[in-house]
């Protein structure tokens, strides 16, 4: 497009020399640029050979009845092991996962000033289930004169707001924590015990979020049914366990048809370490395992999930307009190497992943607990 004389004026009397340019008139240091390159500048972070707990995943049956799986995907980490090319990270994508970093040590300094804090990034290990982690922080209750164990997590949005902050969300309208994080704090519980021998009993540990977007922050308490093992008792701030709405069709005007809700079944501390022993399996193989999410929902997968309320109307509206849509698992749509596990896009032959088949149907709560005994999904006729 010519500019016209007036317009070259316009830009000259601006230091501008063209649409879209901007003339330099005086050299400024660019930190902004600096710190992006900073933050794509290469990692030579070494690794213990070791998993981490942030891996952790388990098979369950969820709240609506439906065979699903926590965590991590063992065909995302079969990649990764594998040297598979990842799709990059932005600088704006990396600055926001560095933000979790300066908020925790923002609270530090903030419990240390308020006489509670212990101590910070305990590495853990486990040698017999090869596995590590590292606790955010250990702080100290004085009243009831036991450390406590801390995860610090934070986020922002619509999403973030209905799952922790209970906006919206006719499932737990108080809200609850990511079920990955759940996992993590289970290993922190589970292998506490050389911690509590420095610093005493510590019989629960404490999810603390913070939204990005207005500071508001919130905590669950989680401990293990058996101490050491079973089941996570997820509690509110008043040490009350929380449980699914039962109401959730009456409270729920998007859930058109019968849904039987109940506690999530088979969360254990004993089936996430069984599910890192099955990886370890996989890990040798020379073919990557099984799919384990969508990258789009089958069609009367995603009926089903549109008329109990799981599948929201735009989503619903989009995965029928649109055949080539990838409505389906988050965890698929945001995974680095969906390029990969899903060459053909939305079009991948899926006829091989015979467990990604079983989440078809929505089982009753003895289905559901056979399921948990069998530590197999139901075939699918």
């Amino acid at each position: 497009m010519e500019l016209t004389e007036e317009a070259k004026a316009f830009l000259k009397r601006t230091g501008e020399t063209s649409l879209g340019t901007q003339k330099s008139v005086k050299k400024i240091f660019q930190l902004t640029e600096c710190s992006d390159q900073q933050l794509n500048a290469p990692s030579y972070r070494g690794s213990s050979g070791m998993f981490y707990v942030t891996q952790s995943s388990c098979e369950i049956v969820d709240e609506l009845g439906r065979p699903n799986l926590w965590g991590k995907c063992h065909r995302q980490i079969w990649y990764s092991k594998n040297g598979y090319e990842r799709e990059p990270i932005d600088s704006i994508g990396l600055r926001r996962m560095s933000y979790g970093v300066y908020i925790e040590d923002a609270l530090q300094d903030n419990w240390k000033k308020g006489g509670i804090y212990v101590q910070n990034n305990i590495k853990i290990r486990a040698h017999e289930y090869n596995v590590s982690g590292e606790i955010d922080a250990i702080v100290f209750d004085h009243e009831a004169n036991h450390p406590v164990i801390v995860e610090v997590k934070s986020g922002y949005g619509y999403t973030f707001n209905k799952n922790v902050f209970g906006k919206s969300n006719h499932l737990y309208q108080s809200g609850f924590p990511h079920r990955d994080y759940i996992m993590q704090v289970m290993w922190y519980l589970h292998l506490r015990k050389p911690i509590e021998k420095i610093h005493g009993d510590s019989p629960y540990a404490l999810l603390y979020y913070i939204d990005r977007s207005d500071c508001r922050d919130k905590q669950f308490a989680i401990e293990l049914s058996d101490g050491y093992t079973g089941r996570p008792a997820v509690m509110n701030q008043y040490g009350i366990e929380i449980t699914p709405n039962p109401a959730y069709k009456i409270d729920n005007r998007a859930c058109v048809r019968d849904v039987e809700i109940r506690p999530v079944q088979g969360i254990t501390m004993e089936r996430i370490i069984q599910r890192f022993a099955s990886l370890s399996l996989k890990l040798e193989s020379d073919e990557p395992p099984e799919r384990e999410f969508y990258l789009r929902f089958p069609d009367e997968m995603a009926e089903d999930m549109f008329e109990t309320g799981v599948l929201s109307r735009s989503k619903w509206n989009e995965h029928q307009k649109d055949k080539s849509a990838p409505v389906g698992d988050w965890k698929c749509l945001y995974c680095s190497f969906s390029a990969s596990c899903y060459p053909e896009g939305v079009d991948t032959d899926l006829s091989a992943d015979t467990n990604l088949a079983n989440r078809l149907v929505r089982l009753t709560t003895q289905e559901g607990e056979q399921f948990i005994q069998t530590g197999k999904l139901p075939t699918v006729a």
